[in-house]
């Protein structure tokens, strides 16, 4: 099975100079790309025909050789087979971290259903593994993770809320007769 390793959208510096796109071969014999293509979801597809990956190697597809440009926001690759049949594909919504590849992290599961992160980028070798990947993580000691709001963010929003419903309860006051005389009392009829 050949499927999407790995693609560097958002290198640090010139995204020309960096993007790749790396595919892998999981399976015991040289593997020939002959009828498959790489895309972006634009109608622009690239053919591999030609290139062939060993058993359990990487071929790694550098701007230079495929022109396909990668996308920072929105991201998405497609690998397409013979008959243009999309065998493999992997997408991210948001932005991409400079310098951060998106990676597969899990090399069990099927090359549809693959799962991806973002990661140190690893061209031409085994990804970084998940849990390393999280370990490196560091929060700071002591800090809120979630924004407080200040106490004068607090009043004002109190002020405005208030001053909204007031708004709100005269406009209804003064459209609706009954409700004004029931609640406030007075003859209505004497208008």
């Amino acid at each position: 099975m050949v499927y999407l390793n790995e693609w560097f959208p958002n290198p640090a510096g010139a995204d020309a100079a960096g993007e790749f796109v790396e595919l892998y071969n999981s399976g015991s014999a040289a593997f020939s790309l002959d009828g498959y293509a790489l895309g972006t979801g634009a109608k622009k597809r690239v053919s591999l025909s030609g290139r062939t990956i060993p058993p359990g190697g990487y071929l790694v597809l550098k701007k230079a050789e495929t022109g396909l440009t990668l996308k920072n926001t929105d991201g998405a690759v497609f690998l397409y087979g013979p008959g243009g049949k999309t065998v493999d594909q992997a997408a991210f919504q948001g932005s991409a971290p400079e310098g951060k590849s998106f990676s597969r992290m899990d090399y069990g599961a099927s090359a549809i259903t693959g799962h991806f992160a973002f990661a140190d980028p690893t061209s031409g070798v085994r990804n970084k593994e998940a849990s390393a990947m999280v370990a490196s993580v560091r929060y700071p000691e002591g800090v809120s993770l979630v924004p407080q709001a200040s106490l004068s963010s607090l009043i004002l929003l109190s002020f405005g809320t208030s001053l909204v419903m007031l708004s709100l309860f005269a406009y209804i006051f003064s459209k609706n007769e009954d409700l004004s005389h029931c609640l406030f009392g007075g003859d209505a009829t004497a208008r």
